[in-house]
């Protein structure tokens, strides 16, 4: 029988297979610089995708690998031939699954987060919101770590036992922390955006990457006991930030917005990063020239949009010939997790070994 952990794995690929169909037919092929050459490009990918799954024979990591690369690769038709929609909602929204699908995604994305004032940019800066909420994790991590420190540190000496609470008390203000640095910036990033088509609810998605039984595992936690916890913690002080240092309590949110996704009006009449960019993931590098930057572009009207390695992005000047390369990077992802993912089992790790002594 497939252990859990592939059946998980196999869901999470699953579900992104199916959002990328969706993501894809957001973007549509007319507004595109070169509308033929993007059709090809992304049924090229999406077969590539497909066979890569039907040779993995299964395996969990194999389906995730490839989804990964198709994603990526997706991103390299939108460099290629509809740079000029690559700061819209659809696109935007696109990047965001990506880091919610491939565990080794990591900044820096071509395009991405769209600078404040780019034209045909979407309505709500999507990019930045996740890119706290990323900060947020790795944050977690990071307090999530010096409290293990802290545990194993406790539990030579009996005379710190008295330390338990307080160690309970950081676990459950780090997960407080975490949950609040995130959900906070959709309110601040996107103020007049619906709060859910902003990214609140992107916290849950991403944390558990690398902390996977985090908020379960802190006793008792759920979002909504966490305003006794931030009314007493230091959110900065524990390694926490947000656009404006401001973490919300629950219930203690500004008025909900009331606006969709759309992009702004506007057109993006040439390769925003010129027409030949490098850029890279965990396990590959890609060359990327533009085409159809010499060719009048779609002009770009208003539209709605429904609605986590190392990486690098480098530009180059003008290329006459258009495609994507690509070659292989031994850099492995600098991901940084804890596979027990338990922050409440600190509790027995500390009894444990005190009572092993």
């Amino acid at each position: 029988m497939p252990s859990s952990k592939f059946l998980a794995v196999s869901a999470v690929s699953l579900a992104g297979l199916a959002q990328l169909v969706s993501a894809q037919t957001n973007i549509t092929a007319s507004t595109c610089v070169a509308e033929s050459v993007y059709s090809d490009c992304n049924r090229n990918v999406a077969d590539k995708w497909r066979s890569c799954i039907n040779n993995c024979n299964g395996n969990g990591d194999c389906i995730v690998d490839c989804g990964c690369t198709a994603h990526q690769e997706y991103i390299n038709c939108m460099a290629h031939s509809c740079w000029n929609q690559v700061y819209s909602c659809e696109y935007q929204l696109f990047v965001q699954q990506y880091f919610a699908v491939c565990p080794s995604a990591a900044e820096p994305i071509p395009f991405w987060p769209a600078p404040d004032n780019a034209p045909n940019r979407c309505s709500c800066s999507l990019g930045k919101v996740l890119t706290n909420t990323l900060s947020a994790r790795k944050a977690q991590i990071s307090c999530v770590n010096n409290i293990t420190s802290q545990a194993l540190n406790n539990i030579p000496d009996l005379s710190n036992l008295g330390n338990i609470p307080d160690i309970a008390r950081t676990a459950t203000e780090c997960a407080c922390c975490g949950a609040s640095a995130s959900m906070s910036s959709a309110w601040e990033v996107c103020p007049d955006t619906i709060p859910t088509l902003a990214g609140v609810n992107l916290w849950p998605i991403f944390f558990p990457s690398n902390l996977p039984n985090l908020y379960t595992s802190v006793p008792d936690f759920t979002w909504s006991t966490c305003d006794s916890s931030l009314s007493s913690a230091d959110c900065a002080n524990l390694g926490f930030s947000d656009t404006d240092n401001k973490f919300y309590k629950p219930g203690d949110f500004p008025k909900n917005g009331t606006s969709t996704l759309h992009n702004v009006a506007g057109t993006v009449t040439a390769p925003p990063s010129g027409t030949v960019i490098t850029w890279s993931q965990a396990s590959a590098t890609y060359t990327v020239t533009a085409t159809g930057y010499d060719r009048k572009v779609v002009v770009s009207g208003t539209s709605s949009g429904d609605g986590i390695g190392s990486g690098s992005v480098s530009v180059s000047g003008s290329g006459s010939e258009a495609g994507v390369t690509a070659t292989a990077n031994a850099a492995a992802a600098n991901g940084v997790g804890l596979d027990v993912g338990s922050v409440g089992g600190l509790l027995g790790l500390i009894v444990g070994g005190l009572l092993a002594m």
